[in-house]
């Protein structure tokens, strides 16, 4: 009885949290540091890039480097993010973009330098990185562009690639005639030059679509740091600040729907929440106990047999609840029929830690 009252007061202060946090995450009460911010979210929308659009529009007057532009390239062609082993002396199998690099070498996209490093953290140049763009999708680039620049000689190895995006509008060169070919992008110019390409392309009829893919989610662990977590999750996430927390556009299992981490004050996951986005599974229950069977039987097969289960039902409320006792946190599946509206929601907190909150209060 204890823990279903304790269960109840958390999810409680956890829904009044969620309703704060998802306040937070709408981008029109945001202030951006940048005049691209739509931009850098157009990026984002479309899975480009390592970090949320927050993060990277703090980041826009800094160097841009080639991990950010081949991450950038190798995320808009869907290319194996697997981290593995690489060509690159400098790019062990831990390094977190090992397998995005490794799949931009195999496509020809990167070469990387003749001592056999790749050079992550160098900053990229303006004629770099229209080789990098003209190597990954030069068949959809006009080979007809008349566009000349003052300081772009035939012998130069970007020569063709900078020709290519000067026809195509993505690169457009300086008032003085000058391109500038070993000029470092920013941050920000390189968002600039990928939105442009991104644009380009969808009006040739290349789709980008963010990136859905499986992410272990019982990887994540009660106590793991913010840089842990966002390492595991960070091709679905959708915003994420250490103050405010992580959301994604995935939920556990890789089912539709959404997920919450947030942290303590020591930078520990303290708990996590997942509301499931039912209407979108291709098997839908008819009913309120058959979805919550569907989702509890994913959840016995990580926790085993639930130490309870209850319902509730009013003449507006119908609630089922599942609870598991990990030993280190408990576990709470909840289906929910209120006002006609349906949710599926699977929270992991330490009861223990709610407890000695409540008694230091």
């Amino acid at each position: 009885m204890k823990i279903r009252l304790v269960a109840l007061i958390f999810s409680v202060v956890f829904a009044s949290l969620v309703f704060n946090s998802e306040a937070k995450a709408e981008w029109e009460d945001y202030k951006p540091s940048s005049a691209i911010f739509k931009e850098i979210v157009y990026l984002e929308e479309r899975g480009l890039l390592l970090y949320g659009a927050d993060i990277y529009d703090a980041l826009v007057d800094l160097p841009a480097d080639r991990r950010d532009a081949i991450s950038m390239i190798a995320f808009s062609l869907n290319l194996d993010k697997t981290t593995r082993n690489t060509v690159f002396s400098d790019i062990p199998k831990e390094h977190p973009e090992s397998g995005l690099i490794q799949s931009a070498f195999e496509k020809g996209i990167v070469t990387g330098y003749k001592d056999g490093t790749f050079r992550p953290a160098d900053s990229v140049t303006r004629g770099q990185f229209a080789l990098f763009i003209d190597r990954a999708y030069g068949k959809y680039l006009p080979n007809n562009s008349n566009i000349e620049f003052k300081d772009l000689p035939k012998t130069l190895s970007s020569h063709n690639a900078i020709k290519k995006l000067a026809g195509a509008g993505i690169a457009t060169g300086y008032k003085d005639g000058t391109f500038k070919p070993d000029g470092t992008l920013t941050k920000e110019h390189l968002a600039m030059f990928m939105y442009r390409t991104v644009k380009y392309l969808e009006g040739k009829g290349v789709v980008f679509e963010k990136s859905n893919s499986v992410y272990n989610d019982s990887n994540i662990k009660w106590g793991m740091s913010y840089d842990s977590v966002y390492k595991i999750v960070k091709n679905n996430v959708t915003r994420s600040t250490q103050d405010a927390g992580i959301f994604t556009n995935r939920a556990r299992y890789n089912l539709s729907g959404t997920t919450y981490y947030l942290f303590d004050k020591k930078n520990g996951l303290d708990y996590y929440w997942h509301e499931f986005d039912w209407s979108k599974e291709k098997t839908i229950p008819d009913t309120v106990a058959e979805l919550h069977k569907m989702y509890e039987e994913k959840v016995i097969e990580e926790f085993g047999v639930p130490n309870s289960t209850f319902k509730t039902n009013t003449s507006n409320f119908l609630l089922y609840d599942s609870q598991w006792d990990t030993g280190v946190y408990t576990v709470l599946l909840k289906t929910t029929k209120l006002d006609g509206k349906i949710t599926v929601e699977l929270s992991f907190f330490d009861i223990n830690d709610i407890k000695n909150k409540k008694n230091k209060k």
